[in-house]
């Protein structure tokens, strides 16, 4: 079985404090946590949070909450903190502002590690505004659906062709990457803990990449469903729409 760890800080650049918006009286973030329950190779699902304001949500449900330091500089250090007291072998890292995932596409994602290091979800793009939105990542995977890149960049670019000739000639030439990894912990270990950032990396603002540069193999597996991680208002108000 696999351990599902959520990190969640109080704090958001874009959505001040999204995680604790209420949504039909509860949290975005027990949306998240409840959603992830549903997942069948999952022994655990723990809260890794910088405060006891989230983690006071969890007190009487099955979702677990740790306290992990405040200065910590990332959402995947937060799991390597937590997970490194923990002793199952594949962890599974779900964005706290992620709560439309399909439990079924997380189980695939336990599934796969069996044959990667890491593994991670995509889905197609079909729209071009998504395409060419640098806050939409896309990424590109070779003929076995081990990642080649991840960009913000609108790729592979069209150079000969308009977007709607790329789509109709190819089958998903475009993919939308979907932010929910599974490690094996020594991966997470050492990706954590002794892999500098790596050059483009820094660059294109994706710690995925680090991975890649250091000759990691990431499985990417097509999600069955979309899903809608909540980084704006309006991503905040079509997720209300969608639950009602």
């Amino acid at each position: 079985m696999a351990v599902i760890i959520i990190p969640a800080r109080k704090n958001s650049k874009r959505l001040k404090n999204k995680l604790l918006l209420p949504v039909k009286g509860k949290p975005l973030i027990w949306w998240t946590a409840e959603n992830c329950l549903r997942v069948k190779k999952a022994s655990r699902v723990i809260v890794a949070t910088d405060t006891e304001e989230i983690a006071n949500i969890f007190k009487k449900s099955d979702v677990e909450a740790v306290l992990t330091p405040s200065d910590l500089k990332s959402g995947s250090d937060r799991v390597a903190y937590v997970a490194k007291s923990i002793e199952e072998d594949r962890i599974i890292n779900v964005q706290g502002d992620e709560p439309l995932l399909d439990p079924e596409d997380i189980d695939r994602v336990i599934e796969n590690l069996k044959d990667a290091d890491v593994t991670t979800l995509s889905y197609p793009i079909y729209d071009e505004q998504d395409y060419i939105n640098p806050n939409v990542v896309k990424v590109v995977v070779d003929s076995r659906g081990y990642a080649l890149y991840f960009s913000r960049s609108p790729v592979p670019f069209y150079r000969d062709l308009d977007f709607s000739d790329m789509l109709s000639r190819f089958e998903n030439p475009v993919m939308k990457h979907i932010g929910v990894y599974g490690y094996r912990k020594s991966v997470l270990m050492e990706f954590a803990y002794s892999l500098k950032p790596s050059v483009y990396e820094q660059i294109e603002k994706l710690e995925q990449l680090r991975l890649l540069e250091n000759g990691y193999r990431i499985k990417v597996i097509k999600a069955g469903k979309d899903s809608l991680g909540i980084d704006t208002e309006e991503d905040f108000e079509k997720f209300c729409r969608i639950v009602g």
